[in-house]
């Protein structure tokens, strides 16, 4: 990382307002990697109004946002080049959509969405590899865990890009997990209202499964998120007692710590939201293959990947909390 002493300055649009300011960050200097942006703000490089700030620190527009040193990333951009240049090809082999606004990936498992320790190849570093002829590399706008395959979203333009966060915050964009999980769930359409702590806060967490089928001590499940707390569904399904088949975090008994399993089951299979011209838009992640494999090793009729995919009279699904 290079850094030249100059100051720069910006003032917070209104297209920022009431977002926080890694978000800002992450959509001006996006040359800059995550992991370099939490250390100059750790650091005091970055001063929101004069004063030292933090990553969740909300901005209102107008706000005078300023490095007091200009910042190159000029190492993280070779690296991004580097690895952009060799895994072209193999980033645009997970599109299944595009148009002007935004591209859909089925992400595999194992790879990482953005930087962090221990991690050399991650997404966020391949979007210039995601252009196709727009002037700006596409942006993220929500997440998955590093080893949660399946639908990542990609905003192509600043605007889109508000639109998604905006959909999001509104709880707007239905998302459907697939899950093989051990156990035989209590409930076969189950409602997880147990509270989780985000930022060091309880915050209400909302979590639907339908159990599809059960085969041995397996079983494979529809899962809807409401609420978008960090690892909600594995949490949420460990503490029903049911968790996902080779998550090496959230186990229960001794017979699955011992497990070595190198893949994990849980897959974001579907995504359905309005578009910003208002036409429906449904999207379907096809399954890896290793997820692939356990259903049809353990006998799982196939076809209720296909089927059964919706959840309706939510009213009637039990409660768990």
């Amino acid at each position: 990382m290079v850094i030249q002493k100059k100051i720069n300055e910006w003032r917070v649009t209104d297209e920022f307002d009431n977002h926080r300011v890694d978000y800002w960050l992450k959509k001006k200097v996006s040359y800059i990697s995550y992991p370099i942006v939490c250390k100059l703000i750790r650091k005091g490089v970055l001063r929101v109004n004069g004063k030292r700030t933090k990553n969740s620190s909300i901005l209102k527009t107008g706000d005078l946002i300023k490095f007091s040193r200009k910042v190159f990333a000029n190492e993280e951009k070779d690296n991004a080049i580097k690895y952009n240049s060799r895994f072209a090809n193999f980033v645009k082999g997970l599109v299944i959509f595009k148009d002007h606004y935004s591209i859909i990936l089925n992400k595999p498992s194992g790879l990482a969405v953005q930087g962090g320790t221990k991690i050399n190849l991650n997404i966020d570093m391949l979007l210039d590899s995601l252009k196709f002829k727009l002037p700006d590399r596409p942006k993220l706008v929500h997440r998955l865990d590093k080893q949660t395959s399946g639908i990542l979203i990609l905003a192509r333009t600043l605007k889109a890009a508000s639109y998604f966060g905006d959909l999001f915050r509104k709880r707007l964009i239905e998302k459907k997990y697939l899950a093989i999980v051990f156990g035989k769930p209590r409930y076969k359409y189950g409602k997880i209202l147990i509270s989780l702590k985000d930022e060091e806060k309880d915050k209400e967490s909302i979590t639907f499964y339908k159990c599809l089928e059960t085969k041995k001590n397996l079983s494979l499940l529809l899962v809807k998120p409401v609420t978008g707390r960090k690892h909600q569904i594995r949490k949420h399904l460990f503490m029903i007692g049911n968790p996902i088949h080779g998550d090496t975090k959230f186990k229960n008994n001794a017979e699955e710590k011992k497990l070595k399993v190198s893949n994990f089951f849980l897959h974001a299979y579907s995504v359905s939201y309005n578009d910003e011209n208002g036409f429906f838009k449904d999207f379907f992640a096809p399954l890896p293959e290793h997820f692939d494999f356990l259903l049809r090793s353990n006998n799982f009729t196939r076809s209720l990947i296909n089927k059964n995919i919706d959840f309706k009279d939510l009213q009637n699904y039990k409660l768990i909390g």
